[in-house]
């Protein structure tokens, strides 16, 4: 029977335990991309705390696929001897480190990267209020190259695998979700068409990586849009993920646009309209998201291993690893997804923001759940400055 603190392998790669810490974008980078000294800290305490395998905040892989203004970037050779820096510190305190690699796609802005932002189709993300420019056969092929020189980037930079984000929205998830993605070419239609975006991303990039080097993906298993990804639409891009060489899968869910099913949880709207000036100069609008902001919002409860099902699901078609992710706080349920085979490792984010040294302390014994209270200002304050906890405790704005 597999146990949580098993050693295991994932091609070369080897683990100490099934616990990951899954992407999180952390927003301490430099304007240019480059890890920054918080960052190295940040990553020091991760791997003292005793987590397996360290998965960074998506990184982007083209100048124009960036998502937010401190993002990690791979898009260029000039990042490989940062990153290298970084992974040499990661290592020497025992830990592994992944790196997630991304395209933000029509998630971000044309003030943020100077342009119109690209996508599959010209859908308006309701959450950005963005209407991106649909993708030329010239932008694929571009996006496709980056991908895969990003990869062969990260693994010159000593990153110990690579996992595309395929998951959240971002663009290899505008491809395959048919809610974003409503071309009537090659790349979009039928499961195989939207697939293409991404099996050309992996046959490039495992040229590049070699058959050794594991090839990890984050995927969806569902959203919450109308016509969106289904559960049975993601298990047989899975085994297809599986037929085209990907070495792992980890289950998330969610789009930004559909209420960030993927974050769940309350979405604290007074802090949004009185911190980061939501609708400043909208004045019945901010009374009105006062009043009802909560109702308006779509927004999805927070309860315990809410991806768990489709893990479970997707993992029983597949031979390759698979990573639960969402709502995984209890040292107990962790032990038991593992033991009853539900999934193969274990992913973890808001529980190692506030508790780093969460999973050290599950191998001593610890059987109280995470610290965390789920109140998401971790991930809306990242407007305002990097990565932290707050634990509901509200910026004091002078």
């Amino acid at each position: 029977m597999a146990e949580l603190f098993d050693r295991t392998k994932i091609k070369g790669l080897e683990l100490k335990n099934r616990l990951v810490r899954s992407a999180t974008n952390e927003e301490m980078a430099d304007r240019d991309g480059f890890p920054t000294e918080r960052l190295f800290a940040l990553y020091e305490r991760l791997a003292k705390g005793g987590v397996g395998l360290i998965i960074t905040g998506l990184a982007a892989v083209s100048v124009d696929g960036r998502a937010s203004p401190r993002m990690n970037c791979i898009y260029s050779d000039d990042h490989i001897e940062k990153h290298r820096k970084l992974t040499d510190h990661v290592h020497s305190h025992g830990a592994n480190i992944a790196m997630q690699i991304a395209h933000a796609g029509r998630q971000t802005t044309k003030r943020l990267i100077g342009e119109q932002p690209i996508a599959p189709s010209p859908v308006k993300d309701k959450a950005n209020f963005t209407t991106p420019r649909e993708m030329t056969e010239g932008d694929i092929e571009r996006v496709i190259e980056d991908f895969a020189q990003g990869a062969r980037r990260a693994k010159e930079a000593g990153y110990d695998a690579v996992q595309l984000h395929c998951a959240h929205g971002y663009l290899i998830s505008q491809f395959l979700c048919p809610y974003t993605n409503r071309r009537r070419d090659r790349w979009g239609g039928s499961v195989e068409n939207r697939m293409r975006f991404l099996a050309e991303i992996c046959r490039r990039t495992r040229k590049l990586v070699g058959d050794a080097y594991p090839i990890l993906v984050k995927m969806n298993a569902y959203d919450m849009m109308k016509g969106g990804l289904t559960l049975d639409e993601a298990t047989v891009q899975a085994r297809m993920m599986e037929e085209m060489g990907i070495d792992g899968i980890e289950v998330s869910c969610g789009i930004a646009e559909d209420g960030i099913s993927s974050l769940r949880g309350d979405i604290p709207i007074k802090a949004l309209i009185d911190d980061l000036g939501m609708f400043r100069k909208q004045p019945v609008m901010r009374f009105i998201m006062r009043r009802f902001g909560s109702k308006i919002i779509k927004t999805h409860p927070f309860y315990e291993e809410y991806n768990l099902n489709a893990a479970r699901v997707i993992k029983s078609n597949l031979k390759i690893p698979v990573f639960a992710v969402g709502g995984n706080v209890d040292p107990v349920k962790m032990r038991g997804i593992v033991e009853r085979g539900d999934a193969d490792y274990v992913s973890l984010c808001r529980a190692l923001i506030i508790e780093p040294n969460f999973p050290r302390q599950m191998e001593e014994g610890r059987t109280e759940p995470s610290r965390c209270i789920h109140c998401n200002l971790c991930l809306f304050y990242m407007q305002l400055g990097p990565l932290r906890c707050y634990r509901g405790k509200r910026i004091k704005r002078d």
